[in-house]
């Protein structure tokens, strides 16, 4: 929802979006006199217009077609490391990410060290349980794999 004095066009626009549809007016001061006036209807008109629009929904943990990886907030890198020699190693990973995490770049799973299968799972975990403590979830990986919920997990990987 969005009030906004448009001075070049000597307007105030309300707008509000939902479900990725702009709902917009335009509330003019040649037809209200005074930008006090035109903000007062642009707020009524959008308490209208609010009661008869859907609630607002979010993001958070919604797949969106963007997803390469089959499950919200868990990506594949090819994880490039430069040396300063000019050496140049790969090291690919999956990373679990969420706003809460307190490591800003997500905790990561090397392909090389628990395989391109094993080290989605461990991200997986990292991602439902949101924590960032290794060894718990090391722990939970070995009680959980070879299951039907591993199998499950498995079957979303697209990557």
């Amino acid at each position: 929802m969005y009030l906004t004095k448009n001075i070049t066009g000597k307007c105030v626009m309300a707008r509000v979006v939902r479900q990725k549809k702009m709902h917009r007016r335009d509330f003019s001061l040649r037809e209200y006199g005074s930008w006090k006036k035109a903000m007062r209807a642009a707020r009524q008109w959008l308490g209208k217009i609010l009661a008869k629009l859907p609630p607002r929904t979010y993001s958070r943990d919604v797949m969106t077609r963007r997803n390469q990886s089959g499950m919200v907030g868990i990506h594949w890198s090819p994880g490039i490391v430069r040396k300063q020699n000019g050496n140049v190693y790969e090291c690919p990973k999956w990373i679990a990410k969420w706003p809460e995490c307190r490591f800003k770049g997500g905790i990561s799973w090397s392909e090389k060290q628990f395989e391109h299968e094993g080290a989605f799972v461990l991200a997986a975990l990292s991602r439902e349980f949101k924590t960032t403590d290794r060894d718990w979830i090391l722990n939970k990986f070995e009680r959980f794999a070879k299951t039907a919920a591993y199998a499950r997990i498995v079957a979303k990987m697209k990557v």
